[in-house]
């Protein structure tokens, strides 16, 4: 078999509660901000310090809400990470495709999964339009059983199913 390699950027998703939480993050820190502000002005120039720390805070807690994932396929196994303002990178999981025991459009999934379940879903950033999700269920040495809920492209797909048991 020849090797494979797929790599696929996503974007997630700004949903309700993301909005929300930017929403509540400025509010709270305009609040801070104007408090010491007003401090400033008949304590010390110190506080002024403490604004600028505080709007450098805001700052970072707003891009901290801009998430990507990152779906890699290679030679049969699937990395997912999570890519946090373009600045972090956390390993979400790592699995091998081979060790799938259910694979398909999540549309099509069953509801009654009692394991754990993680989802990447978001809207892939070439083409800026939702992808329809897939999910793939597996036992994992840490999570126990694990349902991954994720949007790919044809091109991770196509790198999947060659290392799909053959029952999939």
């Amino acid at each position: 078999m020849t090797d494979t390699f797929a790599e696929q950027l996503v974007k997630k998703s700004q949903n309700s509660s993301d909005s929300m939480k930017k929403v509540l993050i400025l509010a709270s820190g305009g609040v801070i901000v104007a408090l010491l502000l007003y401090v400033s002005f008949f304590i010390t120039p110190l506080a002024l310090l403490l604004v600028a720390g505080a709007v450098y805070v805001l700052y970072m807690l707003v891009i901290g809400l801009n998430i990507e994932y990152e779906y890699t396929v290679t030679n049969g196994s699937l990395d997912i990470d999570k890519i946090i303002a373009k600045r972090k990178r956390v390993s979400m999981i790592s699995v091998d495709v081979k060790d799938f025991t259910a694979f398909g459009n999540f549309e099509d999934s069953d509801d009654d999964f009692s394991g754990t379940t993680i989802m990447t879903t978001g809207i892939d950033k070439v083409d800026e339009i939702e992808k329809p999700s897939c999910y793939a269920d597996f036992n994992h040495e840490s999570y126990g059983e694990v349902r991954l809920v994720f949007s790919p492209d044809e091109k991770v797909i196509e790198c999947i199913k060659p290392y799909l048991p053959r029952n999939l």
